[in-house]
């Protein structure tokens, strides 16, 4: 039989790992509600902007340097990817972290723990430097089309026209000349 004090201290233990398996829980939620929230967010957003750039800005027929935009496109993929089996990976560890606590394995949680975040790390760096050289990817794209139409609307300018005659002075409209102009009958 066990000393009423360290039945004591085996309870505080136990509370302390239930409290530490409620944070969990509640970790395991809040990456539900990001992992649905960001893949919505950076999909629709990274769709939209690509096809109003080509339906708006630059034709994709009348675009240069197309590897820049397949590869930037590539690379939000990847983001994307990476990025949703990194939160779903999140949740598959939290669900093992709280079995553990479950089972009482608190000896092997720790070093656990540190081989599941060690890859989510590697998955969420994969995610962050795939987003960065993607977006350098698709804004060098953006301003080497963007340059090129804009040389190419100046060769392509029509020649600068002569200006109008003022046909106003002081806010009040001059009376446009007669089309024949006026009849001259000198006296004799």
């Amino acid at each position: 039989m066990e000393n009423p004090e360290e039945e004591i201290r085996k309870e505080t233990i136990r509370q302390e790992w239930i409290e530490y398996r409620n944070a969990v829980t509640e970790n395991k939620s809040k990456s539900q509600d990001d992992f649905e929230k960001y893949i919505n967010i950076l999909a629709s957003g990274g769709l939209v902007l690509s096809l109003t750039f080509f339906e708006k800005i630059v034709p994709l027929d009348k675009a240069i340097y197309k590897p820049f935009v397949i590869t930037g496109m590539f690379l939000m993929v990847v983001t994307l990817l990476s990025n949703l089996y990194s939160h779903h990976k999140s949740i598959l560890d939290s669900d093992s972290t709280i079995k553990e606590i479950d089972n009482e394995k608190f000896e092997t949680i720790f070093r656990n723990i540190e081989v599941r975040n060690r890859i989510i790390n590697r998955l969420n760096r994969v995610s962050i430097w795939s987003l960065i050289i993607g977006i350098v990817s698709l804004i060098t794209f953006v301003t080497i089309n963007i340059y090129s139409m804009d040389n190419t609307n100046k060769g392509n300018s029509p020649t600068p026209q002569q200006p109008k005659p003022q046909t106003e002075e002081k806010g009040r409209t001059i009376p446009p000349p007669p089309q024949n102009g006026p009849t001259y009958n000198p006296k004799k």
